[in-house]
């Protein structure tokens, strides 16, 4: 277990190898409205994607989400309005 309480995400080959290693805390990861395990659903900073229009069109179409999943959540940039 990570001491500092980060999930780590990689692309393990068939020989065992691990390569594309990333680190995501999990604290940001339950940041997100629907706490998504999928690395490149995060930002490097550590915020969600939720808020990213193309990354919500990929939910909707890939992942079964629906407009309504993201009533709550304004878009990057629509939050002071």
């Amino acid at each position: 277990m990570d001491p500092n309480h980060n999930v780590k995400f990689g692309t393990l080959s068939p020989d065992g190898t691990l390569s594309n290693v990333r680190f995501i805390k999990q604290a940001d990861m339950m940041k997100c409205p629907f706490a998504i395990m999928m690395p490149d659903h995060y930002r490097e900073g550590g915020s969600c994607k939720c808020d990213d229009p193309e990354e919500r069109k990929k939910m909707i179409a890939e992942w079964e989400y629906s407009e309504s999943d993201f009533e709550n959540i304004p878009l990057r940039g629509e939050e002071a309005k």
